[in-house]
């Protein structure tokens, strides 16, 4: 698989210039997930706000936003972003059926 990275790029405006300048770039897994978190709950949030207005572009955001969060769970899966701890002694478990939650929902 090929190298995951963040990059952070200053736009100015004003300048006689519209092109993006890099600024630096990063594959720390502390900064992938914040932009991972990021990039999904602005996508889950722009699909939201059509809930009431549109339901065709609710539709279309809401596709979106579920593949943003499939395609960003494949290159950036928990497992590789967590640090390498062991357990010690697990806890007991509950084990609980729910029902399939609304992808919009929390």
């Amino acid at each position: 698989m090929g190298l995951v990275e963040a990059a952070l790029t200053y736009r100015p405006h004003g300048l006689g210039s519209e092109g993006a300048i890099p600024l630096g770039s990063t594959a720390d897994p502390r900064a992938l997930r914040a932009v991972r978190d990021a990039l999904v709950e602005q996508a889950r949030h722009e699909a939201l706000l059509w809930r009431d207005l549109d339901p065709g572009v609710l539709a279309v955001r809401t596709a979106e936003f579920e593949r943003l969060a499939r395609v960003l769970s494949f290159l950036l899966p928990d497992e590789d972003l967590r640090p390498e701890l062991r357990l010690v002694k697990a806890p007991a478990s509950e084990s609980s059926s729910k029902p399939p939650a609304d992808p919009l929902e929390g």
